[in-house]
């Protein structure tokens, strides 16, 4: 689940920022900075540090007492922009434009094929609306919302939306994936990245899987 963004002209943004910039400060910078007293200052590293997104170690200097220092968690670089999906894009295409969009595929399918590594040791069951219900609670641990049918499920958010926006070949790799951890041939029955609200898979006869890619004309050369 995302993780909940403070405003920058907050309290607590504030102090996200000036840790981001400065490393490790005191209460007494942090007071300075904000120029709130020192029982709102830790009120707001409080919040911060139930929220795992603060730590403190404690720092001496001589023989008088021990202070505190206030540094941000792994957990709260998150909340800092990131651009994962440019570089992706970009070294996507650079694939794509030097070995050429079948090898790209196959370099997505082998990623497909250890993501499904994963989620096979969360998906078990004798029959399918058994392994459809675990892969459900699979997915929505990861935070993707889920819908289940008995002949398939939808889910409502893609969680590579603009990279697949670019390479269609990622919902591609998406269905190929979920045929490994399901066991069963899957047709992709419209989605996110075609303006649809979400992206639904049906299980389906090997017949029609088979004509998945040719019917819905997912797979385009990269530009």
């Amino acid at each position: 689940m995302t993780e909940h963004v403070y405003p920058s002209n907050s309290p607590a943004g504030k102090i996200l920022a000036h840790l981001q910039r400065h490393g490790e400060v005191t209460v007494k910078e942090l007071e300075e900075v904000l120029e709130i007293s020192t029982t709102a200052v830790r009120e707001h590293l409080t919040h911060l540090q139930a929220k795992d997104l603060v730590a403190t170690k404690v720092v001496r200097h001589g023989p008088g007492r021990p202070h505190l220092r206030y540094f941000l968690t792994p957990k709260a670089q998150g909340l800092f922009p990131k651009e994962y999906d440019t570089l992706i894009n970009l070294l996507l295409h650079e694939i794509a434009s030097t070995e050429g969009p079948d090898r790209l595929q196959t370099l997505l399918d082998a990623v497909g094929a250890r993501l499904a590594q994963e989620y096979r040791g969360q998906v078990s069951g004798a029959d399918l609306a058994e392994r459809l219900a675990a892969l459900s609670g699979a997915l929505e641990a990861r935070g993707i919302p889920v819908e289940m049918h008995p002949e398939g499920f939808q889910v409502f958010t893609c969680p590579y939306l603009d990279v697949a926006q670019e390479h269609a070949g990622v919902c591609i790799m998406e269905r190929r994936m979920i045929e490994q951890v399901l066991g069963e041939q899957i047709v992709l029955q419209g989605t996110i990245r075609e303006g649809r609200r979400s992206c639904h898979f049906a299980v389906v006869q090997e017949s029609e899987a088979r004509s998945q890619e040719s019917e819905l004309n997912l797979l385009t050369p990269d530009s």
